[in-house]
């Protein structure tokens, strides 16, 4: 079943709010095996939001629209959802009274428009509001539902949970689930990572698909099936392929990170660590602190040209990380060299790291390499 997504409001469009309800709603959706082939984000304009509603109603079976179901002038989903259903606006009298009653139980006089948040399209189903004022809309239109419910986020998932959701999976007939494995890699580009899944790609159900995420890429696998254990069964076999085609490029699974493993390899020797950072000012040790809390595995931090110049920490394992270094741009692009050694009981490993763009991005580059070049060396090391 095609679920489209469409959030109005002019604040969405100019980057006053950001749009969370669309990334909420699209998890959900899909953890519930519905495909959300497109998500619109409109202005508040009637001519506008109905064109979006018309062209979303014909190429999807439901369609939940968030915000613009207030009192004011631009809330607009109601009357765009009378034009398309070619209806007329009607009143739920019980509702209107019972907002009217409850501005003045706050010692206020209720605005004239305030009655609008109980408008609906004639024949349409209203939907109640745990968490707020203005009624939701369940409308359906030529075979296709459309869903109106609040773009305040802590009404909206409420609706969505208690009212629409229920009513897709009773329109949808066969119940259905969408389970992921995310698989994340450090140490190849992202390209390269494409070309050796290639013919991965091809697969349905389970289908695969890649994001980056700074220097990290994360290969996810998703099936849909009936229940986990059934999405989880068609999974495996994929997971196993690409885990060897790439092999120890694959360093985590769904939601471990880089901190988390560092910090358990740590404890799992019982040693300490330390950071000299100059490139990273010291956002290496700040990320193993928070991962490590409580459980002093975090030694010290040193940022050299802070005032700390000269201290040299006690620890199991340090990591020292240089600075960046001269830029040898070739055309518009720079590459700048970032050194770093890590010392365990053991060994003493030293690496160098080329990175582009501006002192921001080279720090936070340099602090995930600096996690992975620790992770290696306490991975060569043994327990």
């Amino acid at each position: 079943m095609i679920v489209e997504v469409v959030s109005v409001g002019t604040e969405l469009l100019l980057g006053q709010i950001v749009n969370s309800n669309a990334a909420y709603l699209g998890q959900r959706l899909a953890e519930d095996g519905f495909d959300v082939n497109h998500q619109v984000s409109v202005g508040d304009n009637l001519d506008r939001l109905t064109e979006v509603l018309r062209t979303a109603a014909t190429r999807a079976d439901a369609v939940v629209i968030t915000g613009g179901i207030g009192p004011t002038q631009d809330d607009l989903t109601r009357d765009a959802m009378c034009v398309v259903g070619e209806r007329e606006m009607v009143r739920d009298e019980e509702h209107a009274a019972w907002i009217i009653s409850r501005v003045r139980a706050q010692g206020r006089e209720p605005a004239p428009n305030v009655s609008r948040m109980a408008d609906l399209p004639q024949g349409a189903e209203s939907l109640p509001n745990a968490n707020g004022t203005a009624l939701g809309v369940a409308m359906e239109h030529h075979g296709t539902w459309l869903f109106a419910v609040p773009g305040v986020p802590v009404e909206m998932k409420t609706m969505f949970e208690e009212q629409v959701l229920p009513r897709l999976r009773v329109a949808a007939g066969e119940p259905a689930t969408l389970h992921s494995r995310v698989l994340k890699c450090w140490g190849r580009g992202e390209s390269d990572i494409a070309d050796v899944l290639d013919d991965l790609f091809d697969s349905a159900n389970p289908s695969v698909a890649f994001l980056i995420s700074d220097m990290e890429v994360k290969v996810r696998i998703s099936a849909k099936a009936t229940d986990e254990r059934e999405a989880m069964t068609l999974i495996d076999p994929i997971e196993k392929e690409v885990r060897a085609r790439l092999g120890e490029t694959v360093f985590a699974t769904d939601d471990e990170s880089i901190d988390g493993i560092v910090t358990d390899l740590l404890a799992a020797r019982g040693w300490t660590v330390a950071t000299i950072e100059e490139a990273t000012l010291g956002l290496v040790g700040g990320r193993l602190a928070r991962a490590g809390e409580g459980s002093g595995i975090h030694a010290a931090t040193v940022v050299p040209g802070s005032g700390a110049r000269g201290l040299n920490p006690r620890a199991d394992v340090t990591l020292e990380v240089g600075p960046i270094g001269a830029d040898r741009s070739i055309g518009k692009r720079t590459t700048r060299s970032v050194q770093m050694t890590v010392h365990t009981p053991s060994t003493t490993r030293e690496r160098g790291f080329d990175f582009g763009g501006d002192d921001e991005r080279v720090r936070t580059f340099a602090a995930l390499a600096g996690l992975h070049f620790l992770r290696l060396v306490l991975a060569e090391s043994g327990t």
